[in-house]
C-alpha cells in the first residue's frame, strides 16, 4: 500500500464523501443528488481520501467519524476521483484531522454557481449504499 502524501492530493486518489440524509440520493437512479457536494456555510466540503482502502475500513471511517460524531445513520456514500474536483477550479486540502481528512475548498461565491459545479462532481460520483 502506498503512502498518503499528507501535503498534496493527486488527481487520481479516490475520494468519499458521506451521506446521512436519504433525500441526498436516488435509490431508484442509482445516483447521488448535488445537494452531497454543496459546501458548508464555511465554504468548504469534508470528503476523506479512501485509495487503496478495503470496503470496510472506507465504511469504518464513515461510521467512527461521521456517523456517530453526528448521531446519524450512515446511509451511503458518494466516491469520485479527485480529478473531477480539481478539473472544475477546485482546491483539495488536505488536514488528517481526523486522519484521511480533507476539504474540498475554493467555491464560487455565487450560490447558483456553487450548484452548477455541485451538479458536476454529483454526475461523476458513483453511490455506494449500506
Amino acid at each position: 500500500m502506498t503512502e498518503l502524501n499528507l501535503d498534496r492530493v493527486d488527481p487520481e486518489e479516490n475520494l468519499t464523501r458521506y451521506i446521512l440524509h436519504s433525500n441526498n440520493f436516488s435509490v431508484s437512479h442509482g445516483r447521488v443528488k448535488y445537494i452531497v457536494f454543496m459546501p458548508a456555510p464555511n465554504g468548504e466540503t469534508s470528503v476523506f481520501r479512501i485509495s487503496n482502502l478495503l470496503d470496510n475500513e472506507i465504511w469504518g471511517i464513515g461510521d467512527h467519524e461521521v456517523a456517530q460524531k453526528r448521531s446519524q445513520p450512515l446511509l451511503g456514500r458518494a466516491d469520485i476521483l479527485a480529478f473531477h474536483i480539481l478539473s472544475n477550479k477546485l482546491k483539495i486540502v488536505p488536514d488528517n484531522t481526523p486522519l484521511r481528512h480533507a476539504n474540498i475548498t475554493g467555491w464560487p461565491i455565487e450560490k447558483s454557481e456553487q450548484k452548477l459545479v455541485a451538479m458536476e462532481l454529483a454526475e461523476n460520483a458513483q453511490l455506494h449504499l449500506r
